[in-house]
């Protein structure tokens, strides 16, 4: 009798452990990262992603570049930045961008394209989401094409 009782705790503690272990692993495996909507998900090495970067207040950009959106996924969530920084950021870019946009003599037209009309006003606010999609655009500019933007 004593024999059935030990075994019964055994594969109690058995079963126990093994639904912790399962559960930890678990929660490894669904940890939180960035989403974003690629929409060309089917891109060969050698084709370009279009990148748009829009909002419903009349901001629209687009850029042909590829491995943006693979590169995205690794970066920083949007939620570990604050909007008044990425606007501050976006405006000293831009003015650079935008720059070489227009001195094409002395900056690659292939590269800089293209002009960017994005003014900080009271009334002109961009939201934190293409606030975040255009910096993190240029900071892989930056990486990918090893150019500097900022001073």
């Amino acid at each position: 009798m004593r024999f059935m009782s030990n075994l019964k705790n055994h594969f109690m503690k058995y079963i126990i452990v093994s639904f912790f272990a399962l559960l930890g692993l678990i929660s490894c495996s669904s940890g939180s990262s960035a989403t974003v909507n690629t929409p060309d998900a089917s891109i060969s090495p050698k084709q370009t992603e279009t990148i748009r970067i829009t909002n419903n207040e009349g901001f629209d950009v687009v850029f042909k570049d590829k491995g943006f959106y693979s590169w995205l996924k690794k970066q920083d969530s949007k939620k570990n930045f604050y909007e008044s920084t990425l606007e501050i950021r976006n405006s000293q870019y831009v003015a650079e961008w935008n720059k070489r946009v227009v001195n094409q003599n002395m900056y690659d037209s292939n590269l800089y394209s293209p002009i960017i009309h994005y003014e900080i006003k009271p009334k002109n606010r961009y939201g934190l989401d293409v606030n975040y999609e255009l910096y993190m655009y240029f900071k892989f500019f930056e990486e990918k094409h090893e150019k500097l933007l900022e001073k």
